[in-house]
């Protein structure tokens, strides 16, 4: 039997996906112009502000997960996964590979050099899809487990687990050879690097009815406290401390906490606005399409405009561009492979 399904899902799917278009707008900017150092400072002030975006979505993934999967897998869960969310991180990156070979190589060669580089190495940014599959995982020997578990502790124990494996890539360099691409590459996707944030959006989730009045108790501390990490993590940009990352321990968190707020307001929300359902509804589409809509942009812009419009603008750009593209693809048999399953 089918939960009821909360509000607060489309919120958090509909705000992690702007978040994450924000970040990257800003990231666009940043390299399309030359700004004074102060401008740059509060560019990553900004940037580190939403820099939560990826963790956000895999946690609202695992959330959704936990709530409506409680006890047991349901009939073609794994096949419906791998058709329309797994298959998309083997075929996206051809499109991207096309597009720069068109505006640089264009051979075969080429393009399906790029290609499999993405996709062996994880090196674009649908590299989200590889978290959300060890969530899956993880997620059903939980299940299996879970009478076992104290939410307290499992949470606890993962934000140890997790800060450590960050301070671990931190802190010590590559041995060299094959080594280099745990550290670049396979290192930012492995399981450990993410275990706290699985851990709370699977008890979150599972307990998502029972925890509401805890919710309302607490939702103006974890506001407050969020407030808090927000501020620790500008202070640690503006001293220089560490790269603009999700994998910073102070952005751990950070999200975890905003997380916690988003749902302590989400409790009193009953009714979704068109724009949010939206939003959320192609928010995987848009997440699989804007990186080369901003660059199309930025490539393209016909005007001169100052860092803070081209921001915003090509921010609007890559959500509603990516919106009416994936809206034009859904009509096109076999276009699930490519941006995922969206409703027509």
């Amino acid at each position: 039997m089918a939960r009821e399904r909360i509000a607060g899902i489309d919120w958090l799917r509909a705000f992690a996906c702007l978040s994450v278009v924000w970040v990257h707008s800003i990231s666009r900017g940043l390299v399309t112009y030359d700004l004074p150092e102060a401008s740059v400072q509060i560019a990553q002030i900004l940037q580190i502000a939403f820099i939560f975006a990826t963790p956000m979505f895999v946690m609202m993934s695992e959330y959704i997960l936990s709530y409506s999967y409680p006890d047991r897998i349901p009939n073609g869960f794994w096949k419906k996964r791998i058709m329309y969310i797994l298959i998309p991180f083997f075929t996206i990156p051809f499109v991207y590979a096309t597009y720069y070979g068109l505006i640089g190589t264009f051979t075969w060669e080429a393009i399906s050099s790029r290609a499999f580089d993405y996709i062996l190495y994880a090196r674009w940014h649908g590299y989200f899809i590889l978290i959300i599959f060890q969530f899956y995982v993880l997620h059903f020997i939980f299940n299996r487990i879970h009478k076992y578990l104290n939410p307290y502790f499992m949470i606890s124990l993962s934000i140890m687990i997790t800060m450590g494996y960050n301070l671990f890539f931190k802190n010590f360099s590559s041995p060299g050879g094959n080594w280099d691409l745990i550290w670049n590459h396979y290192g930012i996707i492995f399981f450990p690097g993410w275990l706290a944030f699985f851990t709370v959006a699977y008890f979150t989730g599972r307990y998502a009815g029972s925890i509401k009045s805890f919710l309302k108790k607490a939702g103006p501390g974890f506001i407050l406290l969020t407030i808090i990490a927000l501020l620790y993590c500008i202070y640690n940009v503006m001293n220089g401390i560490g790269s603009i990352s999700s994998r910073r321990n102070d952005v751990l968190i950070y999200t975890i906490l905003l997380f916690m707020s988003v749902l302590s307001v989400s409790v009193y929300i009953n009714k979704i606005p068109f724009l949010i359902r939206v939003i959320s509804k192609y928010s995987f589409a848009i997440y699989l399409l804007h990186m080369l809509l901003l660059h199309f942009y930025a490539r393209y812009l016909p005007y001169d405009v100052s860092f803070t419009v081209f921001t915003l603008s090509a921010f609007a750009f890559g959500v509603t561009s990516s919106i009416l593209i994936s809206w034009l693809l859904k009509w096109i048999p076999g276009s699930q492979f490519l941006i995922g399953q969206i409703k027509r």
